[in-house]
């Protein structure tokens, strides 16, 4: 379930590298902004899906200012994308004791990896630090990371709390609208959780997951030609997926 929170991880990856204060010379070699060339090539090489150069890269920006908040933020996530969630952990720690500036994005992205690794509480509080910066480009997003969040653990109510302000600001964010579609079968509102999950197919391809949703609510609703749609498209379009045979053992 964790997994839909990581979806949401945006590497806005051309962020604005920190500025190059405070700079000090070695060898004759301005460290701080030795530090940020290498983090940049890092970034991009990371972006480029070349992850042993951009490894190397963020090693030598480390190398040059260990104390460089950006770079552990890089790889941190780069660690993350090769399933090495400790050391992942310790560089964002890193990241967020030497984070400097405005940019925001540190916060939900170590959010969202400490929500996908069960740290609810600790995501949580990540998460409502991007939320303290006013200007912060996608506060639909952050609102929407806290609601998948507060789901996995799960605390049903406080997600639906972000999950709603969420949409309040955005009324098409698709992962919202089923993850609310979720909560309200799980609450047993049958009624809400069609709704949400009509608003979600007006925005978004059906999935297994959201088929499989329409299922289970129109059996209950009674709705048999929805009914039928729904399991035709499950097992036409989804013929291996979980959620089909577990449709086909039901019948």
């Amino acid at each position: 379930m964790m997994k839909r929170v990581l979806l949401f991880l945006t590497l806005s990856l051309l962020v604005v590298l920190s500025g190059c204060s405070n700079s000090a010379v070695r060898d004759g070699v301005d460290t701080k902004k030795a530090a940020a060339a290498n983090a940049d090539l890092g970034l991009r090489y990371m972006l480029q899906g070349n992850n042993e150069l951009a490894l190397s890269k963020l090693r030598r920006s480390l190398e040059f200012d260990s104390r460089y908040g950006p770079a552990h933020h890089y790889i941190a996530e780069l660690y993350r994308r090769l399933d090495r969630p400790e050391d992942a952990g310790k560089h964002f720690q890193q990241a967020v004791r030497y984070h400097e500036g405005e940019d925001t994005n540190l916060f939900n992205n170590y959010g969202a990896f400490l929500c996908s690794h069960g740290d609810y509480a600790a995501g949580e509080k990540q998460f409502l630090r991007v939320l303290e910066n006013p200007v912060y480009p996608r506060p639909d997003q952050v609102y929407e990371n806290l609601g998948l969040c507060m789901e996995g653990k799960p605390d049903l109510e406080k997600a639906e709390e972000y999950l709603r302000k969420a949409l309040q600001i955005n009324p098409r964010l698709p992962k919202s609208l089923l993850a609310m579609a979720r909560i309200s079968l799980e609450n047993e509102n049958h009624l809400s959780a069609r709704a949400y999950l009509q608003r979600y197919q007006a925005v978004a391809r059906p999935t297994p997951e959201s088929l499989w949703l329409g299922i289970r609510v129109e059996r209950v609703l009674g709705d048999k030609d929805a009914l039928a749609s729904y399991g035709l498209m499950l097992k036409g379009n989804y013929p291996n997926a979980e959620e089909t045979k577990l449709y086909l053992e039901s019948n």
